[in-house]
């Protein structure tokens, strides 16, 4: 029998969101185009809750008391979006509302950097050097139907001065208005759900219910003011700036990626505060905590872990031991070439280690990096603003 041809997985769709637009028609083509695969998924509530609540006559009512009390997210801008994308898609605009308040929950991902050498056909900035750092991301849900309503989305104002210029580019599911994957000129951004806190559990639960009703952005939300520039207002703040910001802003706990194509900043966030890690050649982070060498930090609570995520840890530690493993090579040949090049007394260029780009793109492939459960991969690059790689995740990964 003759070996299988490996198949690619459908590509992901692109659509264009004018931002000029008023707020409920800025989604239409994408609501309406997707709206009978967006009606399959509703029942995806019931399972969200299920791994909180396992009662079902309880989620039912918790279901009623949710198609009354959730009308709107924190912002008027984003609520006004969502009752379009209801009104076109027919869905009812409390389970778009869950979904983008709960989305960023029970995502498992691996987000990082690295400095990498670019494709010669690859585009390039004008000017720029043909190395610097990309960040590369996987998404992982368990929820296999939300694989269909995957979109790609490029957001212009084609009311300014450049009405066709792309501003941000997103990688998201249609009727969800927040950023988790970004990028624009200057700067990427990916969010990794965190399953652990070390602040109160009391005032987790007070944020989580203010973000429900409206009361709080969600992550997602702040997220999404960060990579798309204002009309009008101050230029977007530094790297170091947002990260200051972010940390001390009141977010769920999660772990943000940053990248602005010289260095690439992990953010391990919790309710106020967060552990800042940063890197110029290389850093990853997946769904777990990392470990301090301070022996003054304590330890970890373990009861603050949310139940169940045990066997998600485990994962998570899988993920970033194989690509870190993988950037442990590429450190070991740099360094044999630098000592062989020393005792043959050569002349040569002194250049950080760096990977490839089509290697990169082998590494974000990678079982387990890429697994059974991943929805999609990616390659974005903050230099150009643009999305250098998209893959569709297969439930026969692995």
């Amino acid at each position: 029998m003759a070996p299988r041809t490996p198949v690619r997985p459908e590509p992901i769709p692109s659509y264009r969101i004018d931002l000029s637009l008023p707020p409920e028609q800025r989604y239409l083509q994408v609501a309406t185009d997707f709206g009978p695969k967006m009606r399959e998924i509703t029942p995806l509530f019931d399972e969200v809750l299920s791994t909180m609540i396992p009662w079902p006559q309880l989620r039912r009512w918790i279901e009623f008391l949710a198609s009354i009390f959730l009308r709107r997210v924190y912002s008027p801008e984003e609520t006004k979006e969502l009752k379009g994308i209801a009104k076109a898609s027919g869905v009812a605009l409390y389970i778009l509302i869950a979904l983008n308040v709960l989305l960023d929950s029970l995502l498992g991902c691996t987000s990082g950097g690295v400095i990498a050498s670019l494709d010669k056909g690859g585009r390039r900035a004008a000017g720029l050097e043909e190395e610097r750092m990309l960040h590369f991301r996987t998404l992982d849900w368990g929820m296999d139907p939300l694989r269909s309503v995957l979109v790609q989305l490029e957001f212009i104002r084609s009311e300014s001065d450049e009405p066709e210029k792309v501003i941000a580019r997103t990688i998201t599911y249609a009727g969800f208005v927040g950023v988790l994957t970004g990028v624009r000129e200057g700067l990427s951004i990916s969010l990794n759900f965190r399953p652990n806190h070390r602040c109160s559990t009391f005032k987790l639960r007070l944020h989580q219910l203010l973000v429900i009703f409206g009361l709080r952005p969600a992550i997602a939300s702040y997220l999404r003011n960060t990579i798309f520039p204002g009309a009008v207002g101050p230029p977007p703040l530094p790297t170091m700036g947002l990260t200051v910001s972010i940390a001390q802003s009141k977010t769920a706990p999660c772990y943000l990626v940053l990248c602005d194509g010289e260095a690439t900043t992990v953010i391990e966030k919790d309710l106020i505060g967060a552990k800042i890690r940063k890197s110029k050649e290389f850093i990853v982070h997946t769904n777990h905590d990392t470990r301090s060498d301070d022996p003054a930090e304590p330890a970890q609570n373990e009861k603050s872990m949310i139940l169940g995520m045990e066997a998600l840890v485990e994962e998570s530690e899988e993920r970033r031991a194989c690509v870190q493993k993988k950037w442990d090579g590429v450190r070991r040949r740099h360094e044999k070439k630098l000592n062989e090049a020393l005792e043959r007394e050569e002349a040569f260029e002194l250049k950080p280690p760096m990977v490839r780009e089509d290697r990169l793109r082998e590494w974000v492939r990678a079982y387990p990096v890429m697994n059974e459960c991943t929805h999609f991969g990616c390659i974005m690059d903050a230099k150009t603003g643009t999305i250098r790689f998209l893959e569709r995740g297969s439930e026969d990964a692995g």
